[in-house]
């Protein structure tokens, strides 16, 4: 399996994994669903999206992606002091079959060093608080759990931080 930088020529491989997991998901409240905008948009600079193929197909993302307005950075919602520069890590997704690999984590971790390369000493991420996959993968990271909120027009969400 190749780890790599999507760009938006994989556009429909994203989208096409997106709307694979959602679907599938006997409790869509775990996984927020994502606009194809929302999408495209992780595609282009300044965020970053990662993905891990097996040949042709995507089997797993993970993102940066950059604040654009004081509402879109989980780092408001923490009430640190200090002098941080935050990005978000956003949308995890690993497909049926390919799970309990690793590729979460891995995908973190890698996302973590795009951020560091770009400046950014914390980043943040939102994970549903029944999602216990994911929040232990974001914990054995060494990410802090901040608070539970609503987020995303009405989701509940657990809001954790890691300071790089």
């Amino acid at each position: 399996m190749e780890l790599c930088r999507c760009n938006p020529s994989d556009f429909d491989a994203v989208v096409d994994l997106n709307e694979t997991i959602y679907a599938a998901l006997p409790d869509k409240s775990v996984l927020r669903h994502n606009s194809p905008e929302m999408i495209a948009s992780c595609l282009e600079e300044p965020n970053v999206t990662l993905g891990i193929w097996d040949g042709n197909l995507l089997v797993a993302i993970g993102m940066l992606y950059v604040p654009q307005c004081i509402q879109e950075d989980h780092f408001y919602d923490l009430g640190l002091q200090g002098d941080f520069r935050s990005a978000n890590q956003k949308l995890f997704l690993v497909r049926e079959g390919y799970r309990g690999l690793g590729l979460q984590r891995r995908l973190i971790r890698e996302v973590e060093k795009v951020a560091v390369e770009r400046g950014f000493n914390l980043l943040c991420t939102t994970v549903a608080p029944n999602n216990e996959f994911s929040i232990n993968n974001f914990l054995r990271e060494g990410y802090v759990y901040a608070k539970t909120e609503m987020k995303y027009g009405g989701l509940v969400r657990n809001l954790y931080y890691k300071i790089l």
